[in-house]
């Protein structure tokens, strides 16, 4: 899962520095403040979703690049100020983030042999793991 995690935030830096390239960044002040902030955001966001992923063992390419699209054209809605098209501006930083989830996905989740949830993930509230636990206790050893 550190890989998984790893591969996150520099998928979330990654597209940060997306919007800094494409000089978005002058409506709301300085770059390293606005690339800061994005990373933080998209860390926080794409946080929740890898949880979710893995509580659902959902590790599709499919998923991320369609979670990624969503994210970027999510991120997109602050910088529609009139100076640029605003199909453009949802188009292309959808594209970054779509470009985003794949790396992430090539990164952090494709052969990851160390690619394990903690049991509270992948249970919801453990109920099915404590009903199979007790299951196998109940249940005779064979001689």
């Amino acid at each position: 899962m550190a890989r998984a995690l790893v591969a996150l935030f520099v998928a979330a830096f990654a597209f940060a520095a997306s919007i800094l390239a494409l000089d978005l960044h002058r409506n709301f002040g300085s770059a390293v403040f606005v690339g800061a902030v994005l990373a933080g955001c998209g860390v926080v966001l794409g946080l929740p979703v890898l949880v979710l992923f893995c509580k659902y063992q959902w590790w599709q390419p499919w998923r991320f690049v369609v979670g990624g699209l969503l994210g970027g054209a999510l991120f997109s809605l602050p910088f529609l100020d009139g100076r640029l098209s605003a199909v453009f501006v949802i188009v292309v930083l959808a594209t970054a983030g779509m470009t985003a989830g794949i790396g992430l996905w090539l990164t952090g989740i494709w052969r990851n042999e160390n690619l394990t949830c903690p049991r509270e993930f992948c249970l919801p509230c453990g109920i099915a793991y404590k009903y199979a636990r007790n299951a196998l206790r109940r249940r005779q050893p064979s001689a």
